[in-house]
């Protein structure tokens, strides 16, 4: 069967964790249809027997790599149908198969990785962030924090059980990464890997172009097995994916962090109320107010957007002369002075 070539070209690219939210509607589209969902069933067979000549001590992850993909089509919306017929699948359910891919063939990791550095992780575990229109700052499993600018997406596993930490980032994303030097922290984009012990960088990928800047620690960045650059604080190095060509240069870090992790922590005569709204979307933990006089409160306050929720819950209430508390379901609770009492700050 031969796949019509912009189809593969879409459906990797979907693969690739490359896909607008319009393209991946459009694939989705092309699937309803018997002719494209025989042609996603043939690309996805072709990604799994593509680990076919694989050593025999590695065939269990293709094993495991099966029986996922099985559990996705083998459900209530899926019946096994003889080889040669195409199984009826509702769309959703091909993008779920193939994410089952992105974690593993999309970066080449099946088998083409040392061995040293594969990750023991079932292919079931993968946490992905949706896309959307605002920044967001992020916890990860071993308590590293991730600022992902909007319309980008990050996954990862639920745990970082294996010899590395690895994520998958699509877009722009601040990284400021807990030290652990027996298990680095690898960021994949596309062919691009980024490997860390415990520092802090930027990452902003897209088709074109991956550049990485380091503002603490140092990083090593490879594309395939030729390392690209090895950056220290304050260096900069552009690897423009076409050409395959590096340009390595210094700047200033903290600048180019921060003129976009601030959008929306800048605060100018916002209210206390406007700005727990922020904050809830931002962490993602809800953020309230018990005392009605200070919700109506106008503050001005500052700041760079790495900080933790903690620290800029307790420079809000520091400004109203009081202490934010933290609830057992993580809610956070803005307490201080309304705007009816005087302060001197």
């Amino acid at each position: 069967m031969q796949v019509p070539q912009f189809f593969a070209d879409l459906f990797r690219k979907y693969l690739d964790n490359r896909c607008s939210p319009e393209e991946t509607e459009h694939l989705l589209s092309l699937i309803n249809s018997d002719e494209y969902r025989a042609y996603a069933a043939e690309m996805i067979d072709k990604q799994v027997a593509g680990i076919a000549d694989a050593p025999a001590k590695e065939h269990d992850l293709k094993s495991r790599l099966d029986q996922r993909l099985h559990l996705i089509l083998e459900n209530d919306d899926y019946t096994a149908q003889p080889r040669g017929r195409i199984a009826r699948l509702r769309p959703w359910r091909w993008v779920a198969a193939a994410s089952v891919l992105v974690f593993a063939v999309a970066t080449g990791y099946y088998f083409s990785m040392p061995e040293e550095s594969k990750v023991a992780v079932k292919v079931a575990s993968i946490a992905a962030t949706p896309t959307v229109d605002y920044t967001r700052y992020l916890t990860l499993p071993d308590g590293s924090t991730v600022v992902l600018h909007a319309d980008s997406k990050l996954e990862y596993a639920n745990n970082f059980d294996g010899p590395a930490r690895e994520v998958f980032l699509s877009g722009e994303a601040y990284f400021d990464i807990e030290h652990n030097p027996g298990k680095p922290f690898i960021i994949h984009t596309g062919k691009v890997k980024t490997t860390v012990l415990g520092t802090a960088f930027n990452i902003k990928a897209d088709e074109k172009q991956v550049v990485v800047s380091v503002t603490r620690g140092k990083v090593r960045v490879e594309n395939g097995s030729q390392v690209l650059a090895v950056l220290t604080p304050n260096e900069q190095v552009k690897f423009d994916l076409p050409e395959e060509k590096t340009i390595q240069q210094k700047v200033n870090a903290n600048v180019i962090v921060t003129d976009w992790t601030k959008e929306d922590m800048v605060f100018y005569g916002n209210t206390f109320q406007e700005i727990a709204d922020i904050l809830s979307k931002r962490y993602g933990v809800n953020v309230i107010i018990n005392n009605e006089s200070l919700k109506n409160c106008k503050v001005r306050a500052s700041f760079s957007g790495t900080e933790k929720l903690e620290q800029v819950a307790s420079v809000l209430c520091g400004i109203k002369n009081g202490e934010y508390e933290q609830l057992k379901d993580g809610t956070i609770v803005l307490n201080g002075e309304g705007c009816d009492v005087q302060t001197t700050r």
